[in-house]
């Protein structure tokens, strides 16, 4: 056992154990290299996999009026810029999460198809007309895009949602300054957070950031009081009933469940019903799909990061000649 990754690093090099996997991407960055790295005695490799990506984002807690609005939290998406994060803090080792269910067979992709319009069909009346069209893409800062092009399309969001920009703040028709709270227990997330929170700041909405120790989190995520927090769903090769906790409509208002969102949405629940019925993984497969491209069309989150691959450190074992 050991305090801390440095000395657990430091173990490796000095041969009191054999392989290690890396989960900080500055470490992998800055501290893999010099004479024992050279030599070959201890190597680094990244093994890439194929597993579903987990689900990671930053969550609006739909029971505040501010984010009712589609609008709101599809501008509030706009600002956040996963290229400048990826390059600047995480050495490029992660890529953008796309729907809910990341690098799988579960994710939604171009237009719908026809197992999953024969599931979407019959709900026509209660989805947004957009679910029929392509699947949501993450915004992106790459060029030809850039986040000053984003921030543009957030201000005109934001101006059809009712708020404007007066007096040095975002301001709604009466006259109520645009804040969010963002509630953490990690300290370290807030320089991930930062960027957001600069990003927000130029079109006048104020973030602050609550940080509290765990049981405190708890409790206030417990009882949703909450306005915006940081949120991760594992990846699985077997979706089912767990789903209905995280997404269903009984869950958004029962305290302490794991659907902080506050997503209450028929046609959610109906296609939740489809996961948990399905008999066949074709069934599945189109049932999640769907339920992929209803989530992601309701804007209830901003999709992070992820990584799809083993980060290892490792000393290989040494060649010995048969006898």
């Amino acid at each position: 056992l050991y305090l801390d990754e440095t000395a657990r690093f430091e173990g490796l090099k000095a041969g009191e154990f054999d392989l290690m996997r890396v989960s900080i991407s500055c470490n992998w960055a800055c501290q893999y290299y010099g004479k024992a790295f050279d030599s070959g005695e201890v190597k680094k490799q990244a093994f890439e996999n194929h597993n579903p990506g987990d689900f990671q984002g930053y969550v609006f807690n739909l029971r505040d009026p501010k984010f009712k609005d589609i609008r709101v939290r599809q501008a509030i998406g706009l600002a956040f810029d996963f290229e400048w994060l990826n390059k600047q803090l995480f050495y490029g080792l992660y890529k953008r999460v796309q729907g809910y269910f990341p690098n799988s067979e579960f994710h939604a992709e171009g237009l719908p198809k026809p197992d999953e319009l024969a599931l979407l069909e019959p709900l026509r009346d209660k989805l947004r007309p957009e679910v029929f069209g392509p699947a949501v893409i993450s915004p992106s800062t790459a060029p030809p895009g850039s986040l000053r092009e984003n921030l543009r399309r957030a201000r005109t969001l934001l101006a059809e949602a009712g708020w404007s920009y007066r007096d040095g703040a975002l301001r709604n028709e009466k006259n109520e300054i645009f804040t969010i709270e963002f509630l953490n227990d990690q300290p370290s997330l807030i320089r991930v957070v930062t960027p957001l929170q600069t990003a927000l700041l130029k079109l006048g909405i104020q973030m602050s950031f609550r940080t509290v120790d765990f049981p405190l989190s708890q409790q206030r995520m417990d009882n949703f009081d909450f306005e915006m927090t940081s949120v991760r769903l594992p990846g699985t090769t077997a979706p089912g009933g767990e789903l209905l906790e995280f997404f269903g409509s009984k869950a958004a208002a029962t305290h302490g469940s794991s659907n902080i969102w506050g997503i209450a949405d028929p046609a959610v629940d109906a296609l939740l019903q489809k996961v948990v019925g399905a008999t066949t993984r074709p069934e599945l497969r189109a049932a999640m799909r769907s339920l992929d491209r209803v989530l992601s069309h309701g804007h209830y989150s901003v999709p992070q990061y992820y990584g799809d691959a083993f980060l290892i450190g490792y000393r290989p074992a040494p060649f010995v000649l048969p006898p």
